[in-house]
């Protein structure tokens, strides 16, 4: 894979404290994401959103156990987790990241699942051909819930192509973004959190387990060691 340019383009410096860690309360990102009717007439509303939901005889429905869970759970995790990585990078290279960017893509990166059915989000087993596809959705589905929450082109951007990669294999496809330093501490945050925690199809990793898993994205080209390192000093 080619050498992400990572000085490329470089933004105004956010410092971290602009957000802070932990802390639900003083958070004001949960600010953002709305109440359980908000967000279904936000997707009964939105062409985009309607679009797909008859595509696969989905509901504006959202599922709130999921989008708790999502909130204090995997959401949460994965931001810090990212705010921890852009701490652990060279100067030199933070200095390429809208720090206050990443973090809003990383607390709503998943958003989306909640208007994903419950049968396919906790399926005890592997997803089928369809149920994949309808499970892709969700981060398309999480950009459009939020266009309208004072969010930059770039977050919503990171958040509908949270799953793509360097090498341009990840969903959904498209020849515009572009992907950089800030999508793979994104992706790599969320896959981490992912590898750690049960989920209803599989169990939880190890720390070190999952570190070893990326570890070998690092080895094929998938993940810069950059990265990486940051991702080993922020865990």
């Amino acid at each position: 894979m080619p050498k992400i340019g990572f000085k490329s383009n470089p933004v105004r410096h956010i410092t971290p404290s602009a957000i802070p860690l932990d802390g639900y309360v003083s958070n004001p990102l949960y600010e953002k994401f709305g109440t359980k009717s908000e967000i279904e007439e936000v997707a009964r509303t939105n062409p985009r959103i309607k679009e797909i939901l008859n595509e696969y005889n989905m509901h504006a429905k959202v599922n709130e156990k999921e989008l708790e869970r999502l909130k204090n759970g995997h959401l949460q995790k994965t931001r810090i987790t990212a705010a921890k990585m852009y701490s652990n990078l060279p100067a030199e290279l933070k200095q390429t990241i809208n720090h206050k960017e990443l973090q809003e893509a990383a607390m709503f990166h998943d958003y989306g699942k909640v208007l994903i059915p419950d049968s396919i989000l906790n399926k005890k087993g592997e997803l089928n051909e369809s149920e994949w596809e309808i499970m892709q959705q969700h981060s398309e589905l999480g950009a459009e819930l939020l266009k309208d929450k004072n969010m930059s082109p770039r977050t919503l951007e990171l958040i509908k192509y949270h799953h793509q990669n360097g090498s341009g294999s990840g969903y959904p496809m498209s020849d515009r973004y572009k992907y950089g330093l800030d999508s793979e501490i994104l992706s790599v945050a969320d896959r981490y959190e992912a590898l750690v925690e049960e989920r209803s199809y599989k169990g939880a990793m190890t720390k070190d387990d999952a570190l070893s898993v990326l570890q070998d994205d690092v080895k094929s080209g998938l993940v810069s060691q950059e990265v990486f390192d940051a991702l080993k000093k922020s865990v």
